[in-house]
């Protein structure tokens, strides 16, 4: 039998070596190809804040790191009703100090036009690969129903220009209207850090 000292410093070893191989793969690679340097860290993927109400619901995605390179999220949306007239949408990029306070870093939002005609050209991208992963599929016009997205994966192309030099905190809204009512809006939060942001400090 090992004495209680050689027991503890065994432990110690085993827990620091699961901890390190654990943050090991925290984040994902990302940046520029070839030169992926940065971690990104996906947060968060789900309704906008204080905007429960919205015909389009999207409650909080499940976010699971799979490898250096994916992210595996899964969720369900909630179309509350019909929606038949034109909808159209923008997206708002903002750098954030913490989770409260965030400034805009594109100014105005950018207007994706159509959200119809945006989601048809966008079939063969990671956006592509989400929607592909919904039971049933979301069509439009959008119908009112339940829908699940399960296991889409998620790798960094969709974040590739978030740079850690600029914010470590990125906050992404898309927000839609259709009738000139606000019918969606969806958030992702995100954290990007560089690889020398991630090395132990001693």
């Amino acid at each position: 039998m090992l004495p209680r000292s050689t027991t503890a410093l065994v432990t110690v070893v085993v827990v620091g070596i699961q901890l390190s191989q654990q943050y090991f793969y925290n984040g994902i690679k990302s940046g520029l190809e070839p030169d992926l340097k940065h971690s990104l860290f996906l947060d968060r993927i789900g309704q906008c804040r204080w905007q429960s109400d919205l015909a389009i619901f999207l409650a909080d995605m499940r976010i699971v790191q799979r490898n250096h390179t994916h992210y595996v999220i899964s969720g369900v949306l909630r179309i509350r009703r019909n929606i038949t007239e034109a909808t159209t949408a923008s997206v708002s990029i903002e750098i954030c100090q913490n989770t409260t306070q965030c400034r805009p870093f594109v100014d105005p939002p950018v207007s994706m036009g159509d959200v119809c005609k945006f989601l048809d050209g966008q079939r063969n991208s990671s956006l592509g690969e989400i929607l592909s992963h919904s039971v049933p599929a979301i069509e439009c016009p959008f119908t009112k129903g339940l829908y699940r997205i399960n296991d889409a994966l998620v790798d960094y192309k969709l974040f590739r220009y978030f740079s850690p030099h600029v914010s470590k905190l990125w906050r992404i809204d898309f927000v839609g209207e259709s009738d000139r009512k606000r019918v969606f809006c969806v958030r992702i939060e995100l954290f990007v850090y560089s690889w020398e942001d991630m090395l132990p400090r001693y």
